[in-house]
């Protein structure tokens, strides 16, 4: 393309912006129609910049960026890709009839009416393809929103704020499952109940800071001497489960009575509370021997606690066998 088409469109600048702008805000449906007649004017004036530019070094990364630029805006406006197809086949056709304007017996007209067709065509595509991307950037960023929030709040629902264990609605499902699995392969499993002794007192004389620390201690012991596949839950205020599957009554016992001492010997010291001596008491309990069902087994293991809480707490205490 000549320099001097180049220039000849670069004085047809403000006519051809403002034609165009009056066109697209004549257009029915279109969400042009919203914009001001000004702000259209500066657009086409953009456009056309950019075109000449195009024109002139025949070098399409300018006027990539352009439409790059131009795509994003559009897209954080709210318009669709056919909105802004429509308003640059406008502009097409109004560039058209701009060159029909030109002295033909230059033989300018048909070259420059063929180089803007061309750029103009060569817009519309790299627009649509660059608004699609975006888009399905957009959706994408958007869906893993969503799938974060939805695993946060999962995570929410499944784990206890203080403690960072499962929660009793896990637990109970979980329990459920685990005693079916038990029973399907003939497998050894354990529940175990751990509660922290007094703790209404516990809380009442050392307050909330401590109180929440004494959760935590109880959480971390039953950490430290468990498995990673034994699942662990806050299943009430006070009250831990601890569900061992392929484990023995006597194994379990045994892990139990570390946990109980773990905890009796380690007060929440960093809070500076003095004589506030933490100790739990627990039951626990085998499959089938304890209870042929979770409930049962939960309500067998719970008895158990019971009793080592009635007989003065800080121990360990198993489950009487279930009568038939």
């Amino acid at each position: 393309m000549p320099h001097r088409l180049a220039s000849l469109l670069d004085r047809e600048q403000d006519r051809i912006a403002l034609a165009w702008a009056s066109a697209l805000s004549r257009l029915r449906p279109s969400a042009f129609v919203y914009r001001p007649l000004e702000e259209l004017r500066r657009l086409g004036r953009s456009y056309l910049a950019e075109l000449i530019v195009y024109l002139d070094r025949d070098d399409t990364a300018q006027l990539r960026e352009f439409i790059a630029r131009e795509a994003q805006l559009r897209l954080n406006m709210g318009f669709g890709a056919a909105e802004v197809v429509q308003g640059f086949i406008v502009f097409r056709d109004l560039a058209q009839e701009f060159c029909t304007e030109i002295d033909s017996v230059d033989g300018n007209r048909l070259i420059l009416q063929r180089s803007l067709t061309d750029a103009i065509d060569f817009t519309i595509v790299e627009f649509v393809t660059q608004f699609q991307w975006l888009a399905e950037q957009r959706t994408s960023a958007h869906q893993q929103e969503v799938e974060g929030l939805q695993r946060s709040l999962v995570e929410q629902a499944v784990h206890d704020e203080t403690t960072d264990l499962f929660t009793s609605r896990f637990f109970e499902e979980h329990l459920t499952v685990e005693v079916k699995r038990a029973a399907r392969y003939q497998r050894a499993f354990v529940l175990v109940i751990v509660d922290i002794d007094h703790f209404e007192e516990y809380h009442a004389r050392h307050g909330p800071l401590a109180a929440s620390a004494a959760l935590k201690i109880t959480a971390d012991a039953l950490r430290e001497f468990t498995r990673e596949l034994d699942v662990k839950a806050r299943t009430d205020e006070t009250e831990f489960g601890l569900a061992m599957p392929e484990t023995s009554l006597e194994a379990a016992f045994v892990i139990a009575e570390r946990v109980r001492l773990e905890i009796a010997a380690a007060p929440p010291v960093d809070l500076d509370v003095t004589g506030a001596e933490l100790t739990v008491s627990i039951g626990l309990g085998a499959y089938p021997m304890h209870g042929e069902t979770a409930r049962e087994l939960m309500q067998s293991v719970r008895r158990a606690r019971d009793q080592a809480r009635l007989l003065g707490g800080n121990m360990v205490m198993q489950a009487e066998a279930a009568t038939g």
